[in-house]
């Protein structure tokens, strides 16, 4: 009898909180911006064959960026021994690279309803009040594409070229 009141008291304890901590770490997840993306310094160790490779750190495993992302990310002409600032998402996934004391250019954040996307993520259709707008998505944000549904509510994180290169449902 004591134990069937027990277990009648805890279980139910244990899943309000386990429910509450859920919660928390979905609404930390579906926040773009500062709260789930880590600014980072790090060094160029290597510039070879159209790739930049930077030394690895505390909170960044080893990272290549092709020349062509890296520029259209705002690093231009780097070369070895070069500090950078880092962007990278909750997943460790790139989302900035600048030459230190350079800030990141351009960001922007748009919130709609995804009213689009093409069967190779590649593209995505934002719907808010005021219009429609298409945006190309980068090919690392495109994995978060699979967990959304046409219709859901979105949070864009655009860089200066407007290209999609952080997504999150807004809850």
């Amino acid at each position: 009898m004591r134990s069937t009141a027990l277990t009648s008291l805890v279980f139910p304890s244990a899943a309000i909180l386990l429910g509450l901590g859920m919660v928390a770490s979905a609404h930390e997840a579906d926040q773009a911006g500062p709260a789930t993306h880590k600014e980072l310094m790090t060094v160029v160790t290597k510039v070879e064959s159209g790739v930049i490779f930077l030394k690895p750190t505390t909170g960044l495993r080893n990272r290549a960026i092709s020349l062509k992302k890296a520029e259209r990310m705002g690093l231009a002409d780097p070369r070895v021994g070069d500090e950078v600032t880092v962007l990278v998402d909750e997943n460790n996934v790139l989302l900035d690279v600048h030459k230190k004391g350079m800030p990141p250019a351009g960001h922007r954040l748009l919130t709609g309803k995804l009213s689009y996307t093409d069967p190779f993520w590649e593209v995505v259709e934002l719907a808010t009040p005021d219009d429609h707008q298409t945006f190309g998505v980068d090919s690392l944000a495109a994995s978060k594409l699979s967990i959304l549904r046409e219709g859901a509510p979105v949070r864009l994180e655009l860089d200066e070229d407007n290209l999609v290169i952080d997504i999150h449902p807004v809850h």
